[in-house]
């Protein structure tokens, strides 16, 4: 390979954190499957995610401790071919036997001596073939993990050596917000210094089977991908958020499952820990982890779909406002400096206050091309850390939204029901508002520029 070695760099104590997160019931590893039209091309393949991904010098390096730090060192025995295993099948997978493959991927740890990343590709997946790209917390979130796509495809089918020079690693440049004062800093720290002492000592949401004790085994599902036009619609129509749409959509379902299962649904509300993006987009291509969570009482306890999103509208634009998410990102910040053993302790102490993890991707707009072959489905599932066991992902890919659910089977031992019910609160969403009239001072919030994309 003739790219330069990358200097050793210090590792942030953010992403040490993820690093260090790992356990035997929860790895700490964002899981994505990318499915392709036609047979693969393994050499073509290989050979271009060895010319490209490197361009980001993370997936070439391995973590080792530097003087009593954490730093990303060169991996001076790299081999392409040891990140990237074809898996032939013998037969046309099923979208069943697809679920199966990743979850039994899911449960295997990445290598620590080398690059966290791995890519396995299965043949004869729906008349085409599939990628499943792993990559560990501590290299990436959900932002930079699409910047990485973006870079590793085409936005056609003729296929060059050379990538797009557009948001390329090597041409990009920082974007720099403006500059608050030192005053403003002072009292921006002081607000964060609150909010994790508020979130510290904040009371369990409801007691319900998602907060039962984890056993480690994971299943992934997903769905057929939704119609983004219909989500933009019934959301402009309501002048909210993409965003507020599925965390509505996930509260019916939640309620629903609940119910279905005999537990009384119209008490305590449950509560989420919901990503936020805090990095400016043209900087996704520094990698690493930029966002906070935000803990939000999910409106579980209601009953009528439209309110139910107005709830969810409202809390999820009160936290925007406030310094929730900087404080939950200096929270990692500071549990990177602790002992493995303390650190633990500090995030299941956080965790234990919220049932379910939500988080949302702004994925491509676009169509993209991998080696000459079209991608059509881009899913996408995030890790739950501490004691959650229940991860709801929705990522956005050209025109559609992808509906994926990670979770602990002694927490939801049919997941596919919870899956469903999810899909079926949209619909009941569309239905609920179809005769709402767009608020005529609204803006456009319901663009896709208005994801929090997140872990």
């Amino acid at each position: 390979m003739s790219k330069a070695s990358a200097a050793p760099a210090a590792m942030t104590r953010r992403d040490y954190a993820w690093h260090r997160m790992d356990t035997e019931r929860n790895l700490m590893v964002i899981n994505s499957i990318l499915l392709f039209e036609g047979a693969v091309d393994m050499e073509r393949l290989v050979s271009t995610i060895a010319l490209r991904l490197p361009n980001y010098p993370r997936f070439t390096q391995k973590v080792e401790q530097r003087h009593g730090r954490p730093h990303w060192v060169e991996d001076h025995a790299f081999d392409i071919n040891r990140h990237i295993k074809l898996e032939q099948m013998e037969q046309d997978v099923s979208r069943a036997d697809l679920q199966s493959h990743m979850t039994r991927l899911a449960h295997l740890p990445l290598e620590r001596d080398r690059p966290m990343w791995h890519m396995t590709v299965l043949d004869r997946v729906n008349g085409g073939h599939a990628i499943v790209f792993r990559v560990h917390h501590c290299i990436t979130d959900g932002l930079g993990l699409v910047h990485v796509l973006n870079h590793l495809t085409d936005d056609n089918g003729l296929h060059g050596r050379t990538p797009s020079p557009v948001g390329h690693p090597h041409r990009a440049t920082v974007a720099h917000n403006a500059v608050c004062s030192a005053v403003a800093r002072g009292i921006s720290w002081l607000k964060i210094a609150f909010h994790v002492s508020r979130l510290s000592v904040l009371w369990p949401d409801a007691h319900s089977r998602f907060k039962a004790p984890m056993t480690g085994e994971k299943q992934l599902v997903w769905l057929p991908p939704l119609d983004m036009e219909r989500v933009r619609a019934m959301s402009k129509r309501m002048g909210v958020t993409l965003n507020d749409v599925w965390v509505a959509a996930v509260s019916g379902a939640l309620r629903k499952y609940l119910d279905e299962h005999g537990q009384r649904p119209d008490g305590r509300a449950l509560r989420a820990a919901v990503t936020f993006n805090l990095r400016e987009k043209a900087n996704a291509f520094q990698l690493g982890n930029e966002f906070g969570l935000v803990a939000v009482d999910l409106p579980t306890n209601v009953d009528d779909p439209r309110l139910r999103l107005k709830q969810s509208s409202a809390r999820m634009t009160a936290i925007k406002r406030s310094h929730q998410p900087r404080a939950t990102m200096a929270f990692l910040s500071i549990a990177g400096c602790l002992p493995t053993a303390l650190q633990h302790f500090a995030l299941n102490l956080f965790t234990s206050k919220g049932s379910v993890v939500l988080t949302n991707i702004e994925g491509p707009v676009s169509r993209r091309y991998l080696a000459g072959s079209r991608m059509t489905d881009l899913i996408c599932w995030v890790p739950q850390a501490g004691k959650l066991g229940v991860g709801l992902a929705f990522i956005s890919y050209a025109g559609q939204i992808q509906l994926a659910l990670f979770v602990d089977t002694d927490l939801v031992p049919d997941p596919d029901r919870l899956m469903a019910l999810t899909y079926e609160a949209f619909e009941e969403l569309q239905l609920a508002t179809a005769g709402e009239e767009a608020p005529q001072s609204s803006t456009d919030l319901a663009g896709t520029g208005a994801l929090a994309a997140g872990s």
